[in-house]
């Protein structure tokens, strides 16, 4: 069950990195807003957490809703004509057979955002004063801090970034800085050290789970961009994943791909 769930979770990516979209979001004075503030009495200890939303359970895509290929095909992003070059550059390359892999093929984790769009589930973990995403694809957590605490100054680069949050009433609001250079915001569109995402992250049934992400970055972006995905609850557990254990798939330094066949 394993292998054909990283099979189809292969595949899944390449098309879920090719179909990304967003819808157009408002202007820069109407950015997103700021996470980092208190949460107040709300899972600050073991007693209020009990009061927080349920989120028990795991959590995957929900393709039949709005989370993936099933849903309506978004509106792209508006890029910088620099940025705009760049994915023009790179759809020429593919077009000569060059980055036709990411560095997923390879093993390198996607980072943010790509991480929460992964054809695999996703776990909340409570604690006082901190939620952990834990992610089965790449073996990957997000720690989002809700004690109050600022960003650091100068946030070390993480795939996963940097994320603070507060709540408000039943949605979470996250706050991520702090990014390693070489993630993308698409296919051929990477992103700059000013890149901000703001999530806010709500139950919207008894099953289903809506996250939408806001990504603004100056120097890539002409505005921010929203994307919702759309989660639905399943009965399942998270799986040990490790990609680089008889790994088939592979990538060269021009994004070739090689395929890895042992009787």
């Amino acid at each position: 069950m394993k292998k054909l769930r990283k099979q189809a979770g292969a595949l899944m990516v390449l098309l879920v990195v090719g179909a990304l979209g967003g819808r157009a979001a408002p202007g820069w004075a109407d950015g997103p807003p700021a996470a980092g503030k208190p949460s107040g009495p709300q899972g600050d200890t073991w007693a209020s957490i009990a009061k927080l939303p349920d989120w028990q359970g795991i959590w995957e895509l929900n393709w039949q809703g709005g989370g993936g290929l099933a849903g309506a095909r978004p509106v792209p992003a508006k890029l910088t004509p620099e940025a705009k070059a760049k994915q023009d550059a790179y759809r020429k390359a593919q077009e000569s057979g060059k980055d036709l892999q990411p560095d997923q093929a390879n093993c390198l984790p996607p980072g943010m955002p790509g991480v929460m769009t992964q054809p695999y589930p996703i776990e909340f973990l409570y604690s006082p004063g901190k939620i952990v995403i834990a992610i089965e694809a790449y073996m990957q957590f997000r720690h989002i801090y809700t004690d109050g605490r600022p960003h650091p100054a100068d946030p070390d680069p993480l795939f996963q970034g940097h994320s603070i949050g507060h709540w408000e009433g039943d949605t979470l609001v996250v706050d991520t800085v702090g990014f390693v250079p070489f993630s993308n915001i698409s296919p051929g569109v990477g992103h700059s050290d000013q890149m901000h995402i703001v999530e806010r992250i709500h139950r919207s049934g008894p099953e289903t789970m809506l996250i939408e992400q806001t990504i603004t970055d100056p120097k890539v972006l002409a505005e921010p961009w929203t994307v919702v995905h759309a989660y639905k609850l399943v009965k399942d557990d998270l799986r040990e994943y490790i990609c680089e254990q008889n790994n088939h798939d592979s990538a060269d330094e021009e994004g070739r791909p090689g395929f890895k066949v042992t009787k």
